[in-house]
């Protein structure tokens, strides 16, 4: 599939037609064989790199205030002497996380448990590629999704989406988006989570989830660096996870109503398409920049270079809600852009009792024990598959069984691995 015959977001939406081509089930003879022969290559690597742990590196959860200074979050002295001595910096907005609001009103209940413990044994200081491989998969309903979608932006070039891929693995990795998710909410930026900067709204026409990141609301002066990147990277973690019940697809939405100079923010938004082109090709349906001023002139020409070939296709901009209703039913548009669906945030804090599965040590060791033995047959079969020894040991249905079971390992084990999000506290 070459890059002009991706098909156009727009003439997608107007036609009401979803472009299912190269996604799981609607395979060409072509796209199948690609599919083998990367799976191929994974395999493969799975041995080259198996007694060889990665390292993690910029960790995303170790620039949170507490966890750089090596606070154990169960050793209540220490947490007192250290919110003792940083008084002032957790007050400020700029610094203080959601830990630290709760903190600050006497909230003290452990959210999560204190120790992260990642999946497969992996000690917390490395991971091994195929546990951080398989822990990327569970977002998706099938594995085959995992690569298809690397094959895509990748023109169907095995060789490119192999070294894309394994750069994704590598860099989940380097950031720790296992523990990032570990955490949840707690280490976000308080005043971010607490505005509403990216919501979750309606759903488009395809009744993919619409994620709205409310740019006005964004404010250089109220929050550090590594917060931007530490809430990029979360974000769209979370709503790669809310897509697994919408067909694995999400509409991207940069609202860019009462935009100011002061919200001009290059840096977010590179860290934001960038984290969505190597990590999440695939996931938008569409970005919609809906924008009608003169200040996103400038900005546009600085972050339109940052696009892969494949999000610049599917990238456009709306100017009214007129031209935003090609993509969404004006009911599903909220009444800020200039719809009918009445939408106030009000941001839930996490809460010790939503998160009871992740205290549950026995009941974890199960799901991930069936969630290992169900990988472990996916695979089995997926040899199978690609090993061309013929139909006595390959089953299209065997394969298809194998993964249905993969999903539901996955499904289950998700809430033991992870804090729930606002957006599944307020469904």
């Amino acid at each position: 599939m070459a890059i002009q015959d991706i098909i156009d977001a727009q003439e997608e939406y107007k036609s009401g037609i979803k472009h299912t081509s190269g996604e799981v089930g609607h395979l060409d003879d072509f796209q199948e064989r690609t599919l083998k022969e990367l799976w191929v290559k994974i395999l493969k690597h799975f041995e080259t790199v198996a007694d060889k742990p990665i390292p993690v590196g910029n960790s995303l959860v170790k620039t949170d205030a507490l966890s750089a200074a090596g606070i154990s979050t169960d050793d209540a002295a220490a947490i007192d002497s250290w919110y003792s001595s940083n008084q002032e910096k957790v007050s400020d907005i700029v610094h203080q996380s959601v830990r630290d609001k709760l903190y600050l009103e006497g909230k003290r209940d452990m959210i999560v448990p204190s120790t992260f413990k990642p999946l497969f044994g992996d000690n917390v200081n490395s991971r091994h590629f195929y546990n951080a491989f398989w822990q990327a998969s569970m977002r998706f309903n099938s594995p085959d999704s995992h690569l298809l979608a690397f094959l895509c932006v990748s023109k169907w070039d095995v060789n490119v989406a192999f070294d894309k891929l394994v750069h994704s693995i590598n860099r989940r990795i380097n950031q720790e988006i296992d523990r990032l998710m570990w955490e949840g909410d707690r280490i976000q930026n308080h005043r971010i989570i607490e505005k509403g900067l990216a919501i979750h709204v309606g759903r488009d026409k395809f009744g993919y989830p619409v994620n709205v990141v409310r740019v006005r609301l964004n404010a250089v002066r109220e929050r550090s660096a590594a917060d931007v990147e530490r809430f990029a990277a979360y974000n769209v973690e979370k709503i790669a996870l809310l897509t697994r019940n919408f067909g694995q697809h999400a509409l991207l939405v940069y609202d860019f109503t009462d935009f100011k100079l002061e919200n001009v923010d290059t840096a977010f938004s590179k860290t934001i398409i960038t984290t969505i082109s190597e990590l999440y090709p695939q996931t938008f349906s569409a970005t919609l920049l809906f924008v009608n001023s003169w200040l996103f002139s400038g900005m546009w020409k600085i972050i339109r270079g940052w696009f892969d070939p494949v999000m610049a296709k599917r990238t456009m901009i709306v100017k009214d809600v007129k031209s935003l209703e090609t993509f969404i039913d004006r009911d599903q548009i909220n009444t800020e852009m200039g719809g009918t669906l009445n939408y106030t945030h009000c941001y839930i804090y996490p809460t010790k009792e939503e998160n009871a599965r992740m205290f549950d040590v026995e009941g974890r060791q199960a799901a991930e024990d069936a969630y290992a033995k169900a990988v472990d047959a996916f695979v089995q079969e997926t040899k199978n598959w690609t090993s061309g020894a013929g139909p006595a040991s390959y089953n299209a249905e065997s394969r298809a069984k194998a993964a249905s079971a993969f999903d539901n390992a996955a499904g289950n084990l998700d809430q033991y691995i992870r804090a729930r999000f606002h957006e599944e506290r307020s469904e």
